[in-house]
């Protein structure tokens, strides 16, 4: 791993002489008016690692960058879209936390979506997570917060790329649509966490196995999935059904199994 213990800035654009240390421990905030290099020193950064002067960010254009995603994670306001075209389960991240997912293919590596051009299935939703690319949210090691993270490769130096930052170094439009989308979409994760819980506490949830048939009539098992089992939900006491009226929880509970219905539609897709 390549670690940068100081930064030393001399002669680009108007900086003359800068020495910054670099601490992992820690975070560098760089604050001042505007116009006084604030984005200059964050180009100095890039050029280092890079090579070169980043501009913006290169517009996506087709969604190759997806073609190995077996499943995509979900927020609860997707279910609605979602269920329509793909399996939702539910699983658990390394971390033991409940997550909602819809399914996109029946082994690793395959999105069966998205062609060799890279366009999406027409008329299929596309999951919010995927749609925020190549803005990614990452978790910061042994730290609650997030950071939003850009992929590499869309980085660039052409004028005609989607600039991050105006001439005053403030964020641009494009950046701060961006920061709002993964920050809805990261409350709405935070949402399907909690749902699923509750499903836990109602006892609806059962683990699931997953046996698809394509069509050259190989078999595939997927493990890993839970699912709300339907008898249980029938049978549930007053006071459950109360909680979860109360709580709007069974027009979710309601698309998830409408979902369910994509399984063996996975098979057929060629």
């Amino acid at each position: 791993m390549l670690t940068f213990t100081t930064m030393n800035v001399v002669g680009f654009c108007s900086i003359e002489n800068l020495h910054i240390p670099l601490n992992p421990s820690c975070t560098i905030l760089i604050k001042a008016p505007n116009g006084k290099g604030k984005s200059t020193i964050l180009s100095a950064l890039v050029w280092a690692i890079y090579g070169k002067n980043l501009k913006g960010v290169s517009e996506v254009t087709d969604f190759l960058y997806s073609k190995n995603l077996i499943n995509a994670p979900i927020a609860l306001s997707e279910f609605f879209e979602a269920c329509k075209n793909y399996p939702i389960f539910f699983a658990k991240d390394k971390d033991n936390k409940w997550f909602s997912t819809a399914l996109l293919g029946y082994k690793e590596g395959q999105n069966l979506f998205v062609d060799k051009k890279g366009i999406w299935k027409e008329l299929h939703y596309i999951p919010a997570f995927i749609r925020s690319y190549p803005f990614i949210l990452v978790n910061q090691e042994n730290k609650k917060e997030l950071v939003i993270a850009i992929e590499g490769e869309y980085l660039n130096e052409k004028e005609s790329s989607k600039k991050l930052f105006d001439e005053n170094g403030n964020n641009s439009e494009f950046l701060n649509r961006a920061i709002g989308f993964l920050n809805q979409y990261y409350t709405d994760s935070l949402s399907a966490n909690e749902f699923i819980k509750q499903l836990e506490t109602w006892e609806l949830l059962e683990e699931k196995i997953v046996n698809i048939t394509n069509s050259k009539n190989e078999k595939f098992t997927l493990g890993g999935f839970y699912v709300v089992n339907e008898e249980k939900l029938k049978h549930l006491s007053k006071k459950k059904k109360d909680d979860i009226c109360a709580k709007d929880a069974y027009s979710l509970i309601t698309a998830h199994l409408i979902s369910l219905s994509n399984i063996q539609k996975l098979g057929s897709i060629k």
